[in-house]
C-alpha cells in the first residue's frame, strides 16, 4: 500500500487517475465528516448536498495544493480546507440581521423625511443598549467598530488587529450575538 505522499506526487507529475481515485477512496470520510459537523442540516440558502458532491474535486485539488514540507498529514490538510470551506460559505449566507444592521447603520441611505430619520437613530439607541447589557464587552467594541466607526463597514481584519483576535474569532462573537440584537431590530 503507497503512502499518501507518493500518491500525491504520482497526481502532481502524472495526473494518475489511479492515484486520484485512491487519495479519494482513503479521505472522503474525513471531507464528509468536516462537512456534517460544520454546515447545519436546515439552512436558507445554503445546499448541504452540493458542498458534498464536491468531494471528489475537493481532494484532487487539495492534492496539488499540498506541500509536505509543511510537516502536516495529508488527511489533517483535508480536514482543514473541508473545515474552512464549510465555515466560510455558513458566514457568507447568514441572512439577518447583517444586512438589516448594515442599513441601520449606514449614514449614506438618506432618510425621506425627519421622521424616518429619528426612528433611524432611536433604533441605533435600542440596539447599543441591548448590547451595553451583554456581559461580553467585546461585542459593543466589534458592532461600534464594524457599524459605527468610518463611513463604510470596517473590514474584519481591521477589527481583528486592534481587539488582538483572530478573525474568525471576532466573526464567531458577533454572529453569536446576532440573536440577542434581533430583539432590538
Amino acid at each position: 500500500m503507497e503512502n499518501d505522499i507518493h500518491l500525491i506526487d504520482k497526481v502532481k507529475n502524472h495526473a494518475d487517475q489511479d492515484s486520484i481515485k485512491e487519495l479519494i477512496d482513503r479521505h472522503s470520510g474525513i471531507y464528509v465528516e468536516m462537512v456534517n459537523k460544520y454546515l447545519p442540516e436546515s439552512n436558507e440558502g445554503l445546499n448541504k448536498e452540493d458542498v458534498l458532491q464536491d468531494k471528489d474535486f475537493c481532494i484532487y485539488d487539495a492534492a496539488i495544493k499540498f506541500d509536505e514540507t509543511k510537516n502536516a498529514k495529508f488527511s489533517t490538510y483535508i480536514g482543514n480546507l473541508a473545515r474552512w470551506k464549510c465555515l466560510n460559505i455558513y458566514n457568507k449566507n447568514i441572512k439577518f440581521p447583517q444586512s438589516c444592521i448594515s442599513e441601520i447603520f449606514d449614514d449614506s441611505v438618506s432618510c425621506e423625511s425627519d421622521l424616518k430619520r429619528m426612528e433611524k437613530e432611536e433604533l441605533i439607541k435600542k440596539i447599543f443598549s441591548g448590547i451595553d447589557s451583554m456581559e461580553d464587552n467585546r461585542v459593543k467594541k466589534i458592532f461600534t467598530m464594524r457599524y459605527k466607526d468610518g463611513e463604510k463597514l470596517t473590514p474584519w481584519k481591521k477589527i481583528a488587529k486592534k481587539l488582538d483576535l483572530s478573525i474568525q474569532g471576532c466573526i464567531n462573537i458577533h454572529n453569536k450575538h446576532l440573536t440577542e440584537i434581533k430583539k432590538y431590530v
